[in-house]
Parts: C-alpha cells; structure tokens; sequence
C-alpha cells in the first residue's frame, strides 16, 4: 500500500510538472561572427535587419574587424574590412548605408550591398550604443559623454560635450528623438534635453546623488536607453508628457520632459527598456523578475520572479513578451508572465534580443548570432 501511494504521489508529482513545463523555442539558425577564440575579448556588437536591393539582410560588426552580411537564413553574403573591432550597434541610413563604429572610435559608411566603407570619421570615444535616426541624419552617443549630428554622408552638423564620467559601464544608452527635442542619459547620471537642430542644452537634471564609486559592482548607470509616455497616472494624478530614465543597480526614475523634474521613481534596476503594449508597461528587471504596470490606472498588475538571472528585454511579437536572461536562456512569455516556451543558448547574453520578419535574433558574448523563434 505505501509504494502503491508512493507511485500515486510520484505520478502526481510527475503530471504537474510536466503540465507545468513549458515547450522549447525553436533555433532557426546559428552563426558563429566573431570566431572568438579562449580568453578573447567578449563580442558585444549588435546586429540591425536592413533593406537594400528588394532584399533583407542583417548587418552587424564584430571582434574580428569586419562588418558582416547575412541574409535572413544566416547564409554569410560579405564582409568589409574596418580598422578595429565593432562592439556598437548598427543603424541603416536613407542612402542605403550603414552606420557604424568600432572600439578607437571611428564612425563608418559603410555599404553593405557594394561592400564599401563610404566615409570614416574619427570620435573622441568609442560607440557601444546604436546610432538613431533623425530625419535624414543621424545621432551617435559616445562614452565620453558626448552626442553628434551627423549627416548621411557624415559630415558633422553639430556635437554637445557632457561632463565625462571617470568610472562607467562599456555599454551606454543611445538618444530618445521626440519631434524637435532629443532626451539622453548621460553615463554620470545627468538626463538631458537637446535643441534638435542645433543641439543647444534646453535642461539638465542630474538622477544620482552621486555618480561616483569604487567598484563597477556599485555604480548606477544608464544601459537602457529612455523612452516617453504622453501620460501617466501616479499617486492618484495623471502626468502628461513623462521620461522613463532606467538605471542599472539603481531605479526607475519618472521625469518630467518639460523640465527634467522628478516625479516619481521606482526601485528596480534594468539593463534594457521598458516596453509598452497597450495600457500595459512591462519590464524585466536585473534580479529576475518580470513587471507589468497599468498606465491608466498607476498600479502593479503583478511581478513575477523568472530567473536567478538578470534579465534583458523584453520585446513584444505575436501576442507575447520574448526576452533573454543574461546567462544564455531566452524566454517566450504571455502576457500574465507564465513561462510558455524557452531554449538555453551557449554563452552570456548582454544585448536584448532583436524583433525582425523571421524571428528573434539574440547575440551571445561567445560571439554567435541566432535566430529563435516558436
């Protein structure tokens, strides 16, 4: 009678299991970028989905020196050869070149169809954020704390210089552009607000009370990049025209875009962007837990702890929340946080997956490229 229950109970045990297990996410295809060899720097580029020609490609730099070109099935196009290793994200520009920058700090125009590099500028700093698009131009934020107006075919329309930071993070946040006006977290902890068309300072607030400390393990920074919300209900009050500055080991900060005043912030530390889906704001945090917020109404809808694991993302497809935790798992949610789907990959993850056509592309610190999908 007790191994008779004790199969019984097994039985039980084994069924909730596995109806709670969750299905695995499908690898399309996997490239190997970098060729990274042991004890080789860490590959942290990121790649871009652009269209040439009729066709898509993804374009991406990397440790080894190249830009490469992969069509949607992984397949390597070309390669085009640049002074030192890429570790920015890549912008496609209106005259079907790409932008670009390597680690000393030279910018790139390139073509990724012709297999040229167009035009080369030389920054103060190095480029680990990803251009952004501005009308016809475009913007780079450098490590050094400085922001750029570039033309298309790279010719300079203006820069602003912050205070330099003498301890950050290599990863850096990239520029919000909202209509005339341009939002930055800069990595000593100043928010910013640019002139659009000529970069002049309209307002600085400073998130940190300090931005100095001895160990990186301690440092508040912006990773993630800010993003806006025309309005927001907090404390019982709705709040127009709001910037959300994540900040990594620190918090969520509310301020206003008017005037870069604080309105509210939030203790949870995130490496990428929060991301809005109707009234509902999720964001997976640096602990392991996944949020959803009601924008309409200013309250927590849940949280939900998913990994040991910091997490990166999330991006929304297909109905759902996709996002990766930073030791190699990515991960297909519903939109109430359960687990439905998820594959482990070989290698740390610090970039938040990229949404295109074909699926979820996600880059490993190891240096490979893969395509997920359901």
């Amino acid at each position: 009678m007790l191994l008779r229950a004790f199969v019984l109970c097994m039985a039980v045990m084994l069924s909730a299991v596995h109806a709670n297990a969750s299905a695995q996410l499908h690898i399309a295809w996997s490239v190997d970028v970098d060729q990274r060899l042991p004890n080789a720097p860490l590959a942290l580029s990121a790649p871009a989905v652009i269209e040439a020609d009729g066709q898509s490609y993804i374009v991406l730099g990397a440790q080894d020196s190249w830009v490469h070109v992969y069509d949607m099935d992984g397949r390597d196009i070309r390669r085009i050869r640049i002074q030192a290793p890429s570790d920015s994200g890549v912008l496609a520009l209106p005259n079907q070149l790409v932008v670009l920058g390597d680690i000393t700090g030279m910018l790139y125009g390139v073509d990724p169809v012709q297999g040229k590099v167009q035009w080369k500028i030389q920054l103060t700093a190095g480029l680990t954020g990803t251009p952004v698009a501005i009308d016809d131009d475009f913007l780079v934020q450098t490590t050094d704390n400085r922001v750029y107006r570039f033309s298309a075919s790279g010719k300079k329309q203006w820069s602003f210089s912050g205070q330099n930071n003498t301890l950050g993070m290599y990863l850096n946040a990239s520029p919000l552009v909202l209509g005339s006006h341009i939002y930055v977290l800069l990595n000593n902890g100043d928010a910013i607000a640019l002139k659009a068309d000529s970069g002049d300072l309209l307002w600085k607030k400073q998130l940190l009370l300090s931005s100095e400390s001895a160990s990186l393990s301690d440092i508040k920074t912006p990773l993630a990049n800010p993003i806006f919300l025309s309005q927001l209900h907090l404390d019982g009050e709705v709040n127009k025209d709001v910037l959300l500055a994540p900040l990594f080991q620190g918090e969520l900060q509310v301020i206003s875009a008017a005037d870069g005043s604080l309105l509210l912030d939030l203790p949870v530390s995130l490496r990428s962007s929060p991301v809005l889906a109707g009234k509902i704001l999720y964001m997976a945090d640096s602990t392991g837990y996944v949020h959803a917020y009601d924008i309409e109404k200013g309250k927590r809808l849940w949280s939900k702890k998913l990994s040991a694991a910091g997490l990166l993302g999330p991006v929304f497809w297909q109905g759902a929340l996709w996002l990766a935790n930073n030791q190699g798992t990515v991960y297909q949610l519903n939109l109430q946080g359960d687990v439905k789907a998820q594959t482990v990959l070989s290698g740390y993850i610090s970039r938040e997956p990229l949404l295109t056509p074909n699926g979820l592309l996600v880059r490993t610190e190891r240096g490979e490229m893969v395509m997920v999908k359901p």
